[in-house]
């Protein structure tokens, strides 16, 4: 997930799609659609608590490390 734009709610794109399933490879409650809505929202929140990070339901630089390196592990 790394060198991607910062991804966060109402946003639709392929890099949204992408993130959608990792977290539903890691074991996240998402629809794989492309659009980044309030699911998605909530599936990055948790995932950033559960990982020791900043709250904030966007995925920037430190979440998309934490998620390269966690599917790396999966």
């Amino acid at each position: 997930m790394s060198q991607m734009p910062n991804l966060q709610s109402g946003i639709t794109s392929q890099e949204v799609q992408r993130l959608q399933s990792d977290l539903s490879r890691l074991g996240y409650q998402v629809s794989v659609n492309g659009t980044f809505d309030q699911i998605t929202e909530n599936a990055v929140k948790k995932f950033q608590k559960d990982n020791n990070l900043t709250v904030d339901g966007i995925v920037a630089a430190e979440t998309g490390r934490a998620l390269g390196i966690a599917l790396a592990k999966a």
